[in-house]
């Protein structure tokens, strides 16, 4: 037996460890992209099915752990395939099944089938097609044929009645730019119209505040003019009675000659005499 550990080991004359190290850096990364394509994962089971080996009843929304496979085949060029595969929980038979996403739904592929296949409402509504006969199936190929040169010959009256089709399409449009056009200014004119009528009126009260203020002042004018009359009236003829009233001069002119005799103010008590 050799040795489990090797201590000493062979290069030969020709061993180049850039080259060797370049090598195992590729297998490397061989082995890990390898089985890309396939992953161990926890799953669920999304309907209902049944083993053909063993008829064992497998229910909806069970866990396993399965294995998931991207497949090479792409709905529509661009959506990805997955294959799902489980073991049978009683006689470890490999049940396999795909997503499609055409139907948004599953197709059961090996080693079991699923126990109700739901029908969608085209399905039902449409009766089942019967099965053609040879002669039929002659008949209707016979009919398309005639339906396909029937349409082949009418492609060139076709390209006539498009460019009308076209024609009226265009003239349909440009119809209805017009008609949005003249709606607008319609609404423009409206719109100036309201806006001219709310200034009018505006205009109009003020106005009609400005005439009502001027009254007033006139008025208040008219009131004060009219009491200062009556007040110079009334002063007037309080003068007229103090000059043409003979009582109210001799006293004042009492006072006047009072005032010139005694201009000191000096008060002479009867009885007693100045030395």
């Amino acid at each position: 037996m050799s040795e489990r550990k090797a201590i000493n080991k062979y290069y030969p004359s020709d061993y180049n460890p850039l080259e060797a190290e370049k090598l195992s850096r590729k297998m490397a990364k061989k082995l890990k992209t390898m089985n890309k394509s396939h992953a161990s994962i926890r799953l669920m089971t999304p309907f209902s099915m049944r083993c053909l080996k063993c008829s064992e009843y497998i229910p909806k929304s069970r866990k396993f752990n399965g294995k998931k496979e991207l497949l090479k085949e792409k709905y529509l060029d661009s959506i990805k395939i997955y294959r799902l595969t489980i073991s049978c929980p009683r006689c470890a038979n490999s049940i396999a099944f795909k997503t499609d996403p055409g139907n948004s739904d599953y197709i059961m592929e090996v080693g079991g089938v699923r126990n109700y296949v739901p029908q969608k409402a085209d399905d039902v509504s449409k009766p089942k097609a019967a099965v053609e006969s040879v002669d039929e199936t002659l008949q209707r190929l016979v009919k398309e044929k005639e339906l396909e040169q029937n349409e082949e010959m009418g492609i060139k009256g076709q390209a006539d009645d498009k460019m009308d089709l076209l024609e009226k399409r265009l003239a349909k449009i440009q119809q209805e730019q017009e008609d949005d056009e003249e709606l607008e200014c319609l609404r423009k004119r409206n719109l100036e119209m309201g806006q001219r009528a709310e200034m009018m009126s505006l205009n109009k009260q003020v106005q009609r505040e400005k005439a009502e203020t001027i009254d007033d002042l006139d008025n208040v004018v008219e009131q004060a003019f009219d009491n200062h009359k009556q007040h110079v009236g009334e002063s007037r003829d309080k003068k007229k009675t103090l000059l043409f009233n003979p009582l109210t001069t001799r006293g004042k002119v009492q006072k006047k000659n009072s005032s010139r005799a005694n201009p000191l103010g000096i008060v002479v008590k009867r009885g007693k005499s100045l030395r």
